[in-house]
């Protein structure tokens, strides 16, 4: 009787040890992410400067979208992996304020639209893969490319302008997340990163050749799913 117990002790525990598995990450292990972002950019701006001098309380802002945030990441040991983000590209509006009344430009209106491509790698430590939630931190470097950037009609018409200019962008990001364990290896993820993108954009208008510094450094919040290999 005391031997049949105690395999059935057993047995139960077995069983309670398999239902309690957690897939842990390791070395060696691939990760992919997919996730539905959003794009907020914190920006500010220089004064725009027209025809070499600075036109006081003037500036543009930069506007928030939606896109897909696509990544691949390695696992150099059981807590260190190396990431590459792949977003797709998002679609922003650039607005202006401060021009003078006289050319009937009123506040908020767009004069540039923009593509934006933001591949970043991120250096990642993993804090604890072996549990069922799995909190994350990163560190990066981020190259950003506008293209498909386009004067808007009102702009060409409000101020000639024409030959717009945006500079590509090299810069830090962070990035901390939470992957939660589902089944077959898939999880749960949320993730936000702080990037940093500064630029030039410059045009030639009636007035002049302008130009102005735009600090985007947009927080990038998502959610979605990962899946380990």
């Amino acid at each position: 009787m005391k031997k049949t117990n105690k395999k059935l002790l057993v047995c139960m525990l077995a069983s309670l040890g398999a239902t309690m598995s957690v897939s842990a990450l390791e070395q060696g292990d691939w990760l992919l992410h997919v996730r539905a972002i959003n794009i907020n950019p914190s920006d500010d701006s220089s004064l725009l400067n027209v025809d070499g001098a600075n036109l006081a309380g003037s500036g543009v802002t930069v506007d928030s979208n939606n896109s897909l945030d696509i990544s691949i990441g390695y696992m150099l040991t059981d807590n260190i992996a190396v990431e590459l983000l792949a977003d797709l590209s998002s679609k922003h509006d650039v607005n202006v304020f401060g021009l003078p009344s006289a050319l009937n430009v009123p506040d908020g209106t767009k004069v540039v639209d923009t593509n934006v491509l933001p591949p970043t790698v991120f250096l990642q430590y993993h804090f604890n893969p072996k549990a069922k939630i799995r909190p994350y931190a990163g560190v990066g470097l981020n190259y950003t490319l506008f293209f498909n950037d386009d004067l808007t009609a009102g702009a060409k018409s409000a101020l000639g302008a024409s030959n717009l200019d945006i500079d590509s962008s090299f810069g830090l990001a962070g990035q901390f997340g939470l992957d939660f364990e589902m089944k077959n290896d898939w999880s749960f993820n949320i993730d936000a990163k702080y990037i940093q993108i500064d630029t030039t954009a410059s045009f030639d208008s009636a007035l002049g050749p302008v130009k102005v510094d735009i600090d985007i450094n947009p927080w990038v919040l998502g959610v979605g799913f990962g899946k380990t290999f």
